[in-house]
């Protein structure tokens, strides 16, 4: 629900990694219904589900490099949202912790995947 009691109208967005669907609510830098938080990216956004007060999750956001999109697990912010293909594909231009850090992620997805099929 909005702050005025009204049912607030959801989508899904799914990430084109791991191909999870999300709900969202709002795509941009700064929801409404929570002025106090800008995303430096556009992003999709969730108002917390848990919280009585306005407080917004970021779900999932176009990669800047391929316009792909990748959910927050599959993705990083450095300085720009990237997906993780792209973190790999361009990895010298990344430190090596984030890269190590996005290859592992990456395999425990996939490797859930595969599990579940």
């Amino acid at each position: 629900m909005n702050d005025g009691g009204q049912e607030v109208k959801r989508d899904l967005v799914t990430c084109q990694i791991c191909r999870i669907s999300l709900p969202y609510d709002f795509y941009g830098k700064k929801a409404p219904y929570c002025p106090g938080i800008i995303y430096y990216d556009d992003t999709y956004l969730l108002r917390d589900p848990y919280s009585p007060e306005p407080r917004v999750v970021g779900v999932a956001g176009p990669c800047d490099f391929c316009s792909s999109i990748a959910c927050f697990d599959c993705s990083v912010f450095y300085t720009k949202r990237l997906c993780g293909k792209c973190v790999l594909e361009n990895s010298d231009s990344f430190p090596a912790q984030l890269v190590v850090g996005m290859k592992e992620k990456l395999q425990q997805i996939m490797q859930a995947q595969a599990e579940t099929h």
